[in-house]
């Protein structure tokens, strides 16, 4: 049993709903950045924890300023 099948490559949507969408879209953008963030402050306490630090004269001095 050979079936074909025809797929519409494209799909039409209202202005109302791409610009719902497209909201959706920053909006979870927003939070994975925030969720980054999050992550970054996490891994910076644990190093402090375990005393991986150094001092930010000593940073600056590496990084010539």
């Amino acid at each position: 049993m050979n079936t074909a099948v025809k797929i519409r490559e494209k799909i039409s949507i209202s202005k109302d709903e791409y610009l719902r969408l497209k909201q959706i879209n920053e909006r979870f953008r927003n939070f994975w950045i925030y969720l980054e963030h999050l992550m970054d402050i996490q891994e910076a306490r644990k190093e402090i924890r375990q005393k991986k630090t150094i001092p930010q004269e000593k940073l600056f001095k590496k990084l010539g300023f």
